[in-house]
């Protein structure tokens, strides 16, 4: 037996920079509480956290730190650790990097 369980295969998640913007759409996010439901969010990416995985019937999910866009762009905004925790489908950000 030379393959390894399903459970044991790492996910393909795509490499995000930091920076990079996420127009993300109602149901294509998650577990955010300052992000009300149904909500649009626009994300600037901080930090991909590949080891937080999880997976139901809309896919693969992966857990992202980050900024609201615009509102942590601003001139006026002092910078501050991110603001944003949620899960994002591993299909948006397929789709976010391919060209």
């Amino acid at each position: 037996m030379n393959e390894r369980p399903p459970h044991l295969v790492s996910p393909s998640i795509p490499d995000l920079p930091e920076g990079t913007l996420l127009r993300l759409a109602p149901g294509e996010w998650s577990h955010c509480r300052t992000v009300p439901d149904g909500h649009a969010p626009d994300v600037t990416v901080c930090r991909l956290h590949r080891n937080v995985t999880r997976q139901d019937g809309a896919g693969l999910w992966v857990w992202i730190v980050g900024h609201e866009h615009p509102s942590c762009t601003w001139p006026h905004v002092e910078s501050h650790p991110p603001c944003l925790q949620l899960v994002v489908r591993v299909d948006v950000l397929n789709r976010t990097v391919e060209p």
